[in-house]
């Protein structure tokens, strides 16, 4: 029942447009989490990281037990802080 509430409340955020970024989390046979896809990249390669981690640790708290061989679509707002790879590519900028 909670797989299918979640999924509903999935559905109203991706249709509402309030969602900027996705994940999409694949299960292994053994219904652990064998592949992370973010729909949308932060642009920093240690944020992603940082980010699938807690994408990770969110779904085994919203799904106890995650069915084996599944795709799940878990929605996300992202709130982009500036990166270190920002200031660097914002001094390139202003040099030239």
């Amino acid at each position: 029942m909670k797989a299918i509430i979640s999924a509903a409340c999935a559905a109203v955020f991706l249709l509402s447009g309030c969602v900027n970024n996705s994940a999409v989390l694949t299960t292994d046979k053994h219904g652990k989490v064998s592949q992370i896809i973010l729909k949308k990249s932060t642009g920093s390669v240690a944020s992603d990281e940082n980010l699938k981690r807690v994408v990770v640790a969110s779904f085994y708290a919203r799904i106890s037990n995650p069915t084996p061989n599944r795709t799940y679509v878990q929605p996300m707002v992202l709130i982009e802080h500036p990166t270190v790879e920002s200031y660097l590519r914002e001094d390139k900028r202003t040099r030239d």
